[in-house]
């Protein structure tokens, strides 16, 4: 029914060594005119990390690092189309730290988007959109 997508592109982020880069200016879509949390070389500081990025190479998604309060992570989706970032709106689960997601593409009318699971259980199936 979903297909996990893992594929990462050299042509959407930069890539030197090991290291990866976003876009160096991304705005907030929940906060218009902001910059969104998460971007340039973030990914390869303290600040956040690179999950995923979408078969189709638009989108990348990321995530936090977890808490001392809470083990588990809060995660973002990047539109590099547009260069914005939105928040998926995900509470965070139960702080034990077996949270994961990635992009899923569904088959029935092949939209993408991020599934968040815990174990086998799926905790949340979030829309990507387009332009956001």
């Amino acid at each position: 029914m979903f297909k996990m997508i893992t594929a990462v592109s050299a042509v959407v982020l930069s890539f030197t060594a090991s290291a990866a880069q976003l876009p160096e200016q991304l705005m907030d879509k929940d906060n218009p005119g902001e910059s969104y949390w998460c971007q340039g070389n973030d990914i390869n500081s303290s600040v956040c990390s690179l999950t995923g990025v979408s078969d189709d190479h638009k989108f990348a998604l990321i995530q936090d690092w977890p808490g001392t309060a809470c083990a588990d992570n809060n995660f973002g989706v990047i539109d590099l189309v547009h260069e914005t970032g939105i928040n998926v709106p995900y509470d965070g689960g139960d702080c034990q730290g077996d949270v994961k997601a990635g992009f899923v593409r569904r088959e029935k009318d092949n939209a993408l988007y991020v599934k968040i699971v815990r174990g086998s259980k799926t905790l949340l199936m979030y829309k990507v959109k387009t332009g956001y």
